[in-house]
């Protein structure tokens, strides 16, 4: 993983967005094993059940031959459907969906989107005085829970790279949504970063998350693409 003064750098392609982005998302999933091949794409050993190894792929579109690599090597995991998996960011969705299924992989329905701000642009927000917030810190990881009567009802984090702050699963209890719950995790989230440095927000947001992270300023840089392998 690349180290605290290699991302302080100035952002200055999409490429160096993805590559921040991996490593905070690596931090806040505890994954250490990542390794770079140095040619456009990253290797992560997430080792978990359903999603064992992901490969994320640099500058998809400008270098498409990094999108027919990494699925080479996905496919080449072995272990049959979902052991090897694709994510890169694309400003031609559609052109990316058809590469990785001409390459036999299964593109996941689900659209996703890298979305990025200023954290001093973002908005502070106070909760509803029914709920109480709870945030810690784990090292470069901080976790903010929004609890009613001890019991939690939204939750996130956020892992602090260098002047980056990736954040990562940021839920609400169903019954619980649009309260502003969402909108103060995130918040408080971005207060306790600032604090420690961070200056850059950057995330991956669902089709659920795209609405909230709108609203509190964030900027869509490009749609994410997942596949996975099927043999």
């Amino acid at each position: 993983m690349a180290g605290a003064g290699c991302l302080n750098r100035q952002v200055r392609d999409r490429e160096e967005l993805v590559r921040r982005w991996q490593a905070g998302w690596s931090v806040s999933r505890g994954w250490t094993t990542v390794e770079d091949d140095n040619d456009g794409i990253l290797i992560v050993r997430a080792g978990e059940e359903s999603r064992p190894t992901e490969y994320v792929v640099l500058d998809a579109d400008d270098k498409p031959e990094r999108v027919e690599r990494a699925a080479q090597l996905a496919s080449a995991d072995g272990g049959g459907r979902g052991a090897g998996w694709i994510t890169l960011a694309t400003d031609d969705k559609e052109a990316r969906i058809e590469q990785l299924e001409d390459l036999g992989l299964e593109v996941q329905q689900d659209q996703d989107w890298l979305m990025t701000i200023q954290l001093s642009e973002q908005p502070a927000l106070k909760l509803h005085e029914r709920y109480a917030l709870h945030t810690e810190l784990e090292d470069d990881l901080i976790i903010t829970r929004a609890t009613l009567h001890g019991g939690v009802v939204s939750s996130g984090r956020m892992a602090v790279v260098g002047e980056d702050a990736v954040a990562d699963r940021i839920e609400t209890d169903p019954a619980h949504r649009r309260r502003g719950l969402g909108s103060a995790v995130m918040a408080s989230l971005v207060e306790a970063a600032a604090a420690k440095g961070a200056k850059r927000g950057i995330l991956i947001a669902s089709i659920d998350g795209l609405r909230l992270y709108r609203s509190l300023g964030w900027k869509v840089i490009a749609d994410i693409v997942i596949a996975r392998s099927t043999v």
